[in-house]
């Protein structure tokens, strides 16, 4: 007879910890391989970590953000995308570009974040993408809920954005500071989500029910410190694999986009104004 194995003191902290300090050891090793300010390779490195953790239905890849009114995000270092709802396109040099309908999250690699300065153009540059339209014009759909986009008025209808600091950076006062002043310059839906600096600090929001990455509820911004206590990139993955799972994804709303390809026509050989037209009349019913 077969013996069941049974799992004795099965505690979920201790399963969480050592898959947080296997996440943190396998993306700091990929990092040490990789040395110097090679900007290119380490923004490979991250992608391909998240690929390793992240689901599969997921593409991550760089390029650019569209929407149906031909707006064009900047490039950007780390795009997920859900490929089971939407296409991507590629030129012929290899650049990709995706329609944020299928776009649930977006990030900037910097191997090194010494200014504010740097820190705002990362800013701004997630700020391009969150700033198009996934509603297609109002077409687009949740395929979950078959509700409507509505990106300024849901957290959940809107693309995740995130900075990732793999060496170097401010100091944490200096970076919320930053961060806070950016935010305190817009509408909340443009905001960011997170900022992280490995193994130096993590950003994002403190809202009634503790701290959270959703800005339409936030009361301040939450600043943590890596202390030790606190593994920064086991938090930083868990809340962008929450929010990958529950960002709003729709088809893409091909008749929107059609309209941006101006008027079709064609030559009419066969026409009537009988109501219902002769051949359909014929068809038995």
């Amino acid at each position: 007879m077969r013996e069941k194995i049974r799992l004795r003191n099965f505690r979920l902290q201790e399963l969480l910890s050592s898959a947080s300090e296997r996440m943190r050891l396998d993306l700091a090793q990929q990092l040490v391989s990789h040395p110097g300010e090679l900007g290119r390779e380490r923004e490979e490195v991250v992608r391909e970590f998240l690929r390793k953790y992240l689901p599969k239905r997921f593409e991550i890849a760089t390029g650019f953000v569209f929407d149906a009114h031909e707006k064009v995000s900047e490039q950007v270092d780390i795009i997920i995308a859900d490929s089971f709802r939407c296409p991507r396109f590629e030129t012929v040099g290899g650049t990709r570009y995706f329609p944020c309908e299928s776009v649930v999250a977006v990030g900037q690699v910097k191997s090194s974040l010494t200014s504010t300065e740097q820190f705002r153009a990362a800013l701004l540059n997630l700020e391009s993408v969150k700033e198009l339209d996934r509603s297609g014009g109002g077409r687009a759909r949740d395929q979950a809920t078959r509700e409507p986009i509505e990106q300024l008025a849901n957290h959940l209808h809107q693309i995740f954005t995130f900075v990732l600091v793999t060496g170097k950076s401010l100091s944490r006062m200096i970076a919320t500071e930053t961060m806070m002043e950016f935010v305190l310059e817009r509408d909340a839906h443009l905001w960011p989500n997170v900022a992280l600096a490995m193994d130096q600090w993590l950003l994002t929001y403190c809202c009634d029910e503790g701290v959270c990455p959703n800005p339409m509820h936030a009361r301040g911004v939450a600043s943590q410190p890596a202390d030790g206590q606190q593994d920064l990139v086991m938090r930083f993955y868990l809340l962008l694999a929450r929010a990958i799972e529950v960002t709003a994804v729709a088809n893409l709303p091909y008749t929107a986009y059609l309209h941006r390809m101006g008027d079709w026509t064609a030559e009419v050989f066969f026409s009537t104004r009988d109501t219902p037209p002769p051949y359909l009349e014929s068809i038995p019913r």
